[in-house]
């Protein structure tokens, strides 16, 4: 049914750069991407094609990712080196997290389709890439990035959206 041939070599790139716009690691993304690949070998006939082949394999990039994530979290304190705590002083460190927090708490008031083509936009994919993700076009993209954008200026200025739209 599926040339798994042909999705390696249509989409590692693509599955690549994701995950490097996650982890911003070479290593970790090679290593993940190779993962990717080869649960869906493993998977490719349980692929019911609700969603681009595309999407189905950034999503299992993404679960992995969050699996690694949750594995490194659980050592990352004992790594820390005291320099590199005082580079940024807390009342900075503190400024930015909630500025993300907001952030974050806000886009979580927009709707699905929009809330995912700002989080791509935000992990640095293109309007080319995020259409191949979402088996949109590039204009589609566009329009949702640019509304979606304006929502949450208003937002962050302490507006309501208007459903009804």
């Amino acid at each position: 049914m599926y040339d798994i041939n042909d999705i390696c070599k249509k989409y590692y790139n693509t599955v690549f750069k994701y995950l490097m716009s996650l982890s911003h690691n070479t290593n970790l993304s090679e290593e993940l991407t190779q993962e990717t690949f080869c649960i869906a070998i493993k998977e490719i006939d349980k692929f019911k094609g609700n969603c681009t082949v595309c999407t189905w394999l950034c999503i299992i990039a993404k679960h992995l990712y969050y699996k690694e994530c949750k594995t490194i979290e659980k050592f990352k304190v004992s790594e820390l080196d005291e320099k590199d705590i005082q580079e940024i002083s807390f009342e900075e460190k503190y400024i930015i997290n909630e500025e993300k927090i907001e952030l974050y708490k806000k886009l979580q008031h927009l709707d699905e389709v929009t809330k995912n083509v700002i989080y791509l936009r935000l992990l640095g994919f293109s309007f080319k890439e995020i259409a191949d993700i979402t088996g949109k076009n590039e204009s589609w993209g566009k329009v949702v990035y640019h509304r979606g954008k304006k929502e949450l200026e208003k937002l962050l200025k302490g507006g309501i959206i208007d459903e009804s739209q």
